[in-house]
């Protein structure tokens, strides 16, 4: 039992569930927790999907019971924002002056909405999607609207698509990249998802890079360009701005605490810098002994399986930190999964049909499985982990026969 005081700066996923194991994982532990949002720690995905659709409250996306985060007494809440850390006293000082002493520091800020940088990009009722107040202004947004524009394709970009669909507001995608959801999938994965938004009413627009916005009324003008030069407009109700996060690093930085695209760890979470700094979550660019490089994901699952990871080294419990990449998405009522690794393959298979919507990529390099795409074929995902994590070689042709079940490969 260490009997530390550990300061967690970031109160969102990764930084609650780092409080909640070092509570239950070490009985003396002092724990203080620090973040910008007055809302108990919750989980994020179903923001864009669930919560924005009217299904599920944000209440119901808090982590644990919240008599937790209101009764433990060995554990503090701060409402605020640190803006700078003493490497030397080991302590931080919050934007209101006062300081805050510690033995061990998690840094879990995770990231702000990045915003654009062109002219009109700052203008107000633009929406970012990041947090439950972002997500109760869109929605509410969403009621009074017929028309939405959403710049960029990636995951929140196009989930808040569907969703907006769902509502019955026409959606407009503008994406500077060639395909949708370029980071997380494979050509012939995101060519089914551009269809299945197509065929739902999206417009979706795709190597276009937007100029500038002017609110003109009560309506935006999004003035884009296309790759050979043209340009044209776009007019929406709604705008909101999905165009990825930035770390929030700025006082680790400033301290000297080594930072490239986000926080850099070793493979036990913890900075070179400092032996008692760790990082966790969207803001920790993690060493991975399995791939050998330094990896950041901004997952579900890493922000959970990091933070039990990182309390159970700062209790002692020195283990390595490993995780194979795993997401999910789910958009009109089809739930897509990826895991592994999208880029790096040389080979895919396909078992099932993508046109009706039941369908696996394997995705292989040099003989070995290296990463997946399921449509509805959640069965799928750990068979497939499997194989990424036994580097076996396979049989491409036997893989490719839907009837062999993958767990049998794994066999």
């Amino acid at each position: 039992m260490s009997g530390k005081r550990v300061l967690i700066v970031g109160a969102g996923h990764a930084g609650g569930r780092v409080a909640q194991n070092l509570i239950a994982l070490d009985e003396h532990c002092q724990v203080i927790l620090v973040g910008e949002e007055a809302h108990a720690p919750y989980e994020r995905p179903a923001l864009s999907k669930d919560v924005l659709l009217g299904k599920q409250s944000s209440e119901e996306l808090t982590l644990g019971p919240v008599t937790f985060w209101n009764e433990t007494p060995r554990l503090q809440r701060v409402v605020g924002r640190v803006i700078a850390l003493n490497r030397a006293q080991r302590s931080v000082t919050l934007s209101d002056g006062s300081e805050i002493a510690f033995d061990d520091l998690v840094i879990a800020t995770g990231g702000a909405a990045r915003t654009l940088n062109i002219p009109g990009g700052d203008l107000s009722g633009l929406h970012v999607l990041r947090t439950i107040t972002d997500c109760q202004q869109l929605a509410d947004a969403l009621k009074q609207a017929k028309s939405v524009a959403i710049i960029g394709g990636g995951v929140i970009g196009m989930e808040v698509a569907a969703s907006a669909t769902q509502l019955g507001v026409k959606a407009t995608v503008l994406d500077v990249g060639d395909r949708v959801m370029r980071r997380c999938l494979p050509a012939d994965a995101s060519a089914w998802l551009r269809q299945l938004h197509l065929d739902a009413g999206v417009d979706l627009q795709s190597s276009v890079r937007p100029q500038a916005i002017a609110k003109v009324n009560e309506q935006y003008a999004i003035q884009a360009k296309r790759e050979d030069g043209s340009t044209f407009q776009v007019w929406a109700d709604q705008v909101l701005v999905a165009v990825g996060i930035e770390c929030e690093i700025h006082f680790a930085q400033a301290a000297g605490i080594e930072c490239d695209n986000g926080v850099v760890v070793d493979e036990f979470c913890r900075s070179p810098s400092e032996p008692w700094c760790y990082a966790v979550g969207d803001v920790a660019n993690t060493f991975s002994p399995f791939y050998g490089r330094h990896m950041r994901q901004e997952t579900w699952r890493n922000a959970e399986n990091q933070a039990r990871a990182v309390a159970l080294q700062i209790v002692g419990q020195n283990e390595s930190y490993h995780e194979i990449p795993w997401m999910w998405s789910d958009q009109f009522n089809h739930n897509l999964q990826v895991v592994g690794s999208v880029e790096d393959f040389d080979q895919q298979v396909l078992r099932g049909n993508p046109a009706e919507h039941q369908a696996t990529w394997v995705l292989l390099r040099e003989g070995r499985v290296v990463g997946g795409v399921m449509i509805n074929q959640a069965k799928d995902r750990k068979p497939l982990e499997a194989l990424i994590n036994s580097r076996a070689l396979i049989d491409s042709q036997l893989l490719a026969d839907s009837k062999t079940a993958l767990k049998k490969l794994v066999a």
